[in-house]
């Protein structure tokens, strides 16, 4: 049987020192918590804002780059040397075509107010006239210049790649307009083309970046990337980037999304003259970089704090304990008898009445002892001797049904139903000399036991007893169930040194009566539990086991007996015995081997 322990030993220094940290701890750390989470909410505010205003102006810029476009068509439509070109035939006069040719590339090249961003202009009259200026860029075709005139004079906007005169491509954003005669708007003069420097979008959209993780695009109506400063996105849609779509309701804004589980803020900003839209792409942790500092002094100052609590946690408790310590000394000296010890008394508080009240306790029991100890110790033992010799089985039952009939007679319940308890364990322990008994009397056998363990252990062991019905007749070998759940206690629920389970359960599977006994302790080691079931160890470690495993095998033989299993939760003892119901003696289970 396996020997029973007391609780843990926790000294109520350690106690003070532990729950005081813990009330220190918490709010600290719930301060913290939501002091970080408050501040990156506002940091986040202020850097959505700030970045809404970056983008914003990067819009505004672009859309000054793409108002430049409209403003130089609307100087040509009203430039007189332009529209006199476009009208010209280069098969009537090749001199004068080619002097106002001149006069025109003149007057474009050198606008006053020309931009580095424009990359080239180029009019294609209907007469076979045709004009380069800025740069030199392959005539357009007559395809290309009726799908501009069929446009009937409203600007087109899209991503392109144009051809050099000297045979290079250049990626552009292409500009294209059918230009009319404004003293007859019914008349077209031709076609103009003009292209945007893709690098110099670039450069605008680079130049705004605040690191290595964040991204800037120029969106067309159908939210394909014209620009990026990442060229490996360039000519894709920008829901293969952000993997689906994106709605963009309002004119500007932004909004959080994830990117492969990566949250990130999108800001966006419609430019006015076309359905296109800038778009900023960022990391939120990127955000977040200067609430770290607040995160680091949070958690230096919950550090700090900590250690502060503890110290003065620790001299607090000391000073208190160290009292509490003297006591306990004294406390073992009298132990070993020493009954003339006695405690300086000093202080002012509880502890010090509980000294003083010690010493007058042992005063007191040190002249008892010194009246009575002698002559009653001598005749107790004779007594006792008398006793031990006239003991038997039915008077230890007649004494402790005394015991509890006085105890209801003085109201003392909890006593009695312990002194029950412990009778009806004897009792059905000694099962009238037979080693065969039921289960429903090993249940009740067990039932006693925990009653008795309940009342010790009150409410650190949850017990529960399942039984199928058809089981209780069965017959078992007696005192298996109470040595296991014993060990439970002992070797589980106590040494794990915390509240726990401990369950059985009884049930037939196939031919064989099955009890399943589970604790919700550390577990056990496997190998010296199989090795106890061969022999015990030094102390008789692991003689219960053994014991109750040899008797079982004993009776029914070697294909029965228990077995020990570890899971999650704790231990599973399994104990198989054979399935039979009725009658039976020692003698008959002997014969079933």
């Amino acid at each position: 049987m396996a020997r029973k322990v007391g609780k843990r030993f926790i000294s109520l220094q350690h106690k003070i020192l532990f729950f005081t940290l813990i009330m220190v701890l918490i709010p600290l750390m719930v301060v913290g918590i939501l002091s970080y989470v408050k501040s990156s909410e506002i940091i986040r505010q202020k850097v959505s804002v700030s970045d809404l205003n970056t983008v914003t102006q990067i819009g505004q810029n672009l859309e000054f780059m793409f108002d430049y476009f409209n403003d130089t068509y609307l100087f040509m439509t009203q430039s007189t040397e332009v529209r006199r070109f476009l009208k010209m035939r280069t098969d009537v006069d090749p001199i004068a075509y080619n002097d106002q040719k001149s006069i025109t590339e003149q007057l474009l090249t050198n606008l006053p107010n020309m931009k580095t961003f424009l990359h080239s202009i180029q009019l294609e009259g209907l007469y076979g006239n045709r004009l380069n200026a800025r740069g030199a860029v392959r005539s357009l075709e007559p395809e290309k210049v009726a799908e501009i005139l069929i446009s009937k004079g409203k600007p087109i906007w899209y991503s392109n790649e144009v051809v050099l005169g000297n045979g290079r491509k250049k990626k552009v954003i292409t500009y294209e307009r059918e230009i009319k005669d404004i003293n007859n708007i019914s008349i077209p003069l031709g076609v103009l083309q003009m292209n945007m420097d893709l690098e110099a979008v670039n450069r605008l959209l680079e130049s705004r970046l605040s690191g290595n993780a964040d991204g800037f695009y120029l969106l067309d109506e159908n939210n394909s990337i014209v620009a990026s400063t990442n060229v490996n996105h360039e000519n894709n849609v920008i829901s293969d980037i952000i993997g689906g779509p994106l709605s963009m309701g309002n004119p500007e804004g932004y909004m959080e999304l994830k990117i492969n589980g990566t949250p990130y803020l999108v800001t966006y900003d419609k430019i006015k003259p076309l359905e296109w839209h800038v778009l900023h792409l960022v990391p939120a942790q990127e955000l977040l970089k200067e609430n770290q500092i607040i995160l680091q002094i949070i958690i230096i100052t919950i550090i700090i704090t900590f250690f502060v609590c503890a110290v003065m946690a620790f001299l607090f408790s000391r000073q208190i304990i160290w009292p509490i310590r003297k006591l306990s000394r004294l406390m073992s000296q009298v132990e070993g008898q020493d009954f003339k010890a006695r405690i300086t008394v000093s202080g002012n508080d509880e502890i010090t009445q509980l000294e003083l009240s010690f010493n007058k306790m042992l005063v007191r029991l040190q002249e008892l002892i010194s009246e009575v100890y002698t002559a009653q110790i001598n005749k107790k033992e004779a007594e006792l001797k008398a006793f031990q010799a006239q003991i038997n089985p039915h008077f230890l039952y007649n004494t402790l049904d005394t015991i509890y009939w006085m105890s209801r007679m003085e109201k003392a319940f909890e006593t009695s139903e312990l002194v029950q308890a412990l009778s009806k364990l004897f009792r059905l322990s000694l099962n009238s000399g037979r080693e065969i008994t039921t289960v429903r009397d090993e249940v009740e056998h067990l039932h006693h036991y925990v009653v008795i363990q309940q009342k010790r252990y009150e409410d650190m062991i949850d017990f529960q007893i399942s039984v199928d019905e058809e089981t209780l007749d069965c017959h078992t070998v007696k005192l298996i169930l109470q040595p296991i759940v014993e060990n439970a206690i002992v070797h589980g629920i106590e040494k794990k040194g915390d509240s726990g389970i401990i369950r059985v359960e009884i049930k037939r599977e196939d031919d064989f009566l099955v009890f399943y006994i589970y604790d919700s302790g550390d577990g056990v080691d496997l190998e010296d539990i199989q090795r106890y079931l061969e022999q015990y160890g030094e102390n008789n470690k692991g003689f219960a086991v053994k014991n109750m495993n040899d008797r079982i095998q004993l009776y029914f033989g070697t294909q029965y007996g228990i077995e020990f299993m570890n899971q999650p939760e704790g231990t599973v003892v399994k104990v198989v015995q054979p399935w039979f119901r009725g009658e039976m003696t020692d003698d008959q289970a002997d014969d079933r081997r």
